[in-house]
């Protein structure tokens, strides 16, 4: 009998280089094997899973291990092909599936993979249920390798567009042309097509997969791009979306660059204002810029801070019953769009809101304070604080900083890397005590 490492679920399903564990063949079977194990406790009927991924050229080799798995359960498997994570939630919570699977490593380079697993309501899986996938994983004994029988229903896309049409009935972007950048990643048809049904001039921006070019160099960590279209083109707004569609950051008719701050900023204003913002608040995570909290607190709007994380952010807007939050890196929820984080979604509830004005009015009043965040790669993850160097350097900063900044420090919850974020008064400090901590770091746990 063969055997596999557990596979860990991170703060976005699991993940990592292509073909290494956890996202290689065998562990792959075995947690299609589990998931299907899983859904066959809860009632005799057929149980469906819906796929989809985000064109890396690994996907191909991935669902067939996991519909291999699937199968041995006596699960069936429908394939919608190259999509967002967004549209595949929607088909897995509204049509009659049991779970949905996403093969995507979203921002991640094209070697990497991963698949984020949801419920037939279309959130994802709780932990226990994926600490449950994870143990029967390991416990399983692999079955005889069949063919995988997998359905491929490309069409039902269809109805993830006709749900945006509802969500907009009066949006008519005839006349506005709208630059976007889908990473060549899931959103490449999906999000110039359903710009082009609202009647916009759609200008393509690394719109073509090829199974390898997938974040490279474009999408949300690169809004340069989209950036000169928008200049080139003249046009109203820029989108720029990650590989598998679920966050976007913005660029306005200037030229300037709008992250998730910029929308919590405007929206959060923008709701009180209109009093549709539940308990006056927003939810955002740690990682958002000071000028966020200033900027809503002057608006009379409380920010609530959780973890980083849309899982994070997804919770305590349920429980504060929020209607708006997200993370600085573009994962924006509405309440009214059931709390999933969808980029293109997001672009379109800019796109529609009212009057004439140009975005970079919009988003005025939001002033960020100088902000520095750099990824060091690390051979280990030992508690930051257990460290004397990096604790003492860490506390050496929070001292110099004072209330006029702050230091986040974190490991990254899919990648070997540590996450250094500064933010202070004025940009010599913050590039500075960025610096001098990250070289700390690389000294004490780099690889």
């Amino acid at each position: 009998m063969s055997t596999i490492d557990p596979p860990k679920f991170g703060t976005d399903g699991l993940r990592g280089r292509a073909g290494d564990s956890p996202m290689d063949p065998e562990t792959l079977r075995r947690v299609g094997s589990a998931l299907g194990v899983l859904l066959q406790r809860s009632g005799s009927e057929q149980k469906r899973v819906v796929v989809g991924n985000d064109g890396r050229e690994s996907a191909s080799w991935i669902l067939e291990a996991l519909a291999q798995g699937l199968g041995a359960a006596e699960v069936a498997v429908t394939d919608v092909g190259l999509c967002t994570t967004p549209a595949l939630a929607f088909l897995a919570g509204s049509q009659p599936f049991d779970a949905g699977v996403m093969i995507s490593a979203s921002h991640n380079p094209s070697h990497d993979n991963g698949i984020k697993i949801f419920g037939a309501d279309g959130n994802k899986l709780r932990d226990a249920d994926e600490a449950e996938i994870a143990g029967l994983a390991v416990a399983l004994r692999p079955a005889e390798l069949r063919t995988p029988r997998v359905k491929g229903r490309a069409e039902l896309l269809k109805l993830y567009e006709e749900k945006l049409g509802e969500q907009f009935p009066d949006l008519d972007l005839s006349g506005r042309r709208v630059c976007v950048d889908a990473a060549n990643g899931g959103g490449s048809l999906l999000a110039p097509g359903v710009l082009r049904l609202f009647g916009a001039d759609v200008v393509e921006v690394a719109c073509e997969p090829d199974g390898f070019n997938i974040n490279e160099g474009t999408g949300a960590l690169h809004p340069e791009h989209v950036r000169a279209a928008v200049l080139e083109h003249g046009a109203c707004l820029g989108i720029s979306l990650d590989g598998d569609g679920d966050r976007g950051i913005f660029v306005d008719e200037t030229g300037a660059v709008r992250d998730g701050d910029d929308v919590l900023g405007l929206f959060g204003r923008l709701l009180h204002r209109e009093k549709r913002l539940a308990g006056d608040t927003v939810v955002a995570t740690v990682m958002s810029n000071l000028g966020l909290h200033k900027v809503l607190r002057e608006a009379g709007v409380a920010l609530h801070v959780t973890p980083v994380g849309d899982r994070h952010v997804h919770s305590a807007m349920r429980e504060l019953r929020a209607t708006v939050g997200g993370e600085q890196s573009g994962h924006i929820l509405f309440a009214d769009n059931a709390l999933v984080g969808d980029g293109l979604y997001t672009a379109l509830r800019l796109l529609a809101l009212p009057g004439t004005e140009g975005f970079s009015a919009r988003f005025a009043g939001f002033q960020r304070f100088p902000q520095r965040l750099v990824n060091v790669p690390v051979a280990r993850k030992p508690d930051l604080a257990s460290v004397p160097a990096i604790a003492a350097k860490a506390a050496e900063i929070e001292r110099l900083l004072g209330a006029d900044g702050r230091l986040v420090l974190r490991y990254s919850g899919t990648e070997p890397k540590c996450r250094v974020m500064v933010e202070a008064a004025d940009v010599e400090t913050c590039e500075r005590s960025c610096a001098e901590l990250a070289a700390v770091i690389a000294a004490e746990l780099g690889r």
